[in-house]
């Protein structure tokens, strides 16, 4: 009888190891999990969205493209900032830096749609992926110096 507990002691001792191993190796996949999970919300996964700009708070994107040259590049934007706004520069970097700065001022009404047009973005025509900046400098009714940059990125 004495054996017979022994044995089952010892198949328990198992039982429970292997539970322990099962355990231990769902919280990880879960920790795996996790972790790949939020890699991809921070956007370190994602690649990047073709034909798209990002990055701007208060001026709403509304749609880019590269000219039939593939040498200039059009952004159409909308004044979300909630009173008339005036672009005072736009600066263009990355694959955009061959455009020149421009500083015209331009008043854009509240909620009203326009364009950045830059007919010399590219260095050298596009006619893969690219990847560029558009930054915006503008002021509102307050007074107040605001900048806001778009990423973009697509196929030419």
């Amino acid at each position: 009888m004495a054996e017979e507990t022994k044995e089952e002691g010892g198949l328990g001792k198992i039982i429970l190891i292997i539970a322990a191993i099962v355990g231990i190796g769902s919280v990880f996949l879960v920790v795996i999990v996790i972790v790949v999970a939020s890699l991809f919300a921070f956007g370190i996964f994602n690649p990047p969205a073709a034909g798209r700009c990002s990055g701007l708070d208060k001026l709403l994107y509304k749609d880019h493209a590269v000219d039939a040259a593939g040498t200039g590049i059009t952004l159409a934007l909308g004044n979300g900032a909630g009173s008339t706004i005036n672009v005072t520069k736009v600066a263009y970097g990355g694959d955009f830096a061959g455009g020149a700065d421009t500083t015209t001022v331009r008043n854009i009404g509240s909620g009203a749609d326009f364009t950045i047009d830059n007919e010399t973005a590219f260095t050298s025509p596009v006619s893969g992926t690219y990847r560029g900046t558009i930054t915006i400098t503008y002021n509102t009714s307050s007074g107040i110096t605001h900048l806001e940059t778009a990423t973009c990125t697509g196929t030419a």
